[in-house]
């Protein structure tokens, strides 16, 4: 008696649900969508569509070659040179206490006061977020402990070592806020540790968020 033997073989493929097609790994795993078979990506789906590959069944792997739609919270704009900074900034019409202007900022989820990073962005923001001469920045040494941290993430802030500029250290032991000098008539960016009651304009400082 002859036996034979059947070989099955089975072909797996990830489900795309939104799409009600079937996506092959690698178009899943480059966030791709199933076309129509047959059909190019950018009759089916617009003209910044691009075939990038294949799903199952022939079909083609379509991808969006957009870029991604970015929004800043209200009143808050984004810099006009993204290689500055992405960060969306906010330009106070008042100037507040360290304390109030800080509040003010957090009023904004994820918002808090000016974090300067680089002379580049510190450059754009003077010249296209504020015109104001000095402002609140986020530095601080609220427990006056004589270490002073960015409120944003508690990194290190000292005026033995600027990340820019020069210093004009304030002795006293209230002074526990650090200011800005954006004063385009100083040949050089220069920063001041104040009393907690002087009242400066501020800028409040987020991260842009994605488009839903």
């Amino acid at each position: 008696m002859m036996k034979c033997c059947c070989l099955i073989v089975l072909i797996f493929c990830k489900i795309d649900v939104s799409n009600g097609g079937i996506l092959s790994g690698i178009c899943h795993a480059s966030n791709g969508t199933c076309g129509t078979k047959g059909v190019p990506c950018n009759e089916t789906f617009g003209s910044e569509w691009a075939h990038t590959g294949k799903c199952c069944n022939n079909r083609p792997c379509c991808k969006s070659l957009k870029p991604p739609c970015v929004t800043c919270p209200r009143g808050f704009r984004l810099l006009p040179n993204q290689t500055s900074s992405a960060n969306c900034y906010f330009n106070s019409l008042d100037s507040k206490p360290w304390e109030e202007a800080q509040l003010s900022c957090a009023s904004t989820p994820g918002a808090y006061l000016y974090r300067p990073n680089t002379i580049q962005e510190a450059n754009d923001v003077r010249d296209h977020i504020t015109d104001e001469h000095s402002i609140w920045t986020g530095a601080n040494d609220k427990d006056t402990d004589g270490n002073f941290t960015f409120i944003t993430e508690n990194s290190p802030f000292s005026f033995n070592d600027l990340p820019f500029g020069s210093e004009a250290f304030n002795p006293s032991p209230d002074a526990v806020y650090v200011r800005l000098f954006l004063d385009r008539t100083f040949p050089e960016w220069r920063w001041a540790n104040q009393n907690s009651l002087d009242r400066y304009h501020y800028i409040c400082e987020c991260q842009r968020r994605v488009c839903p």
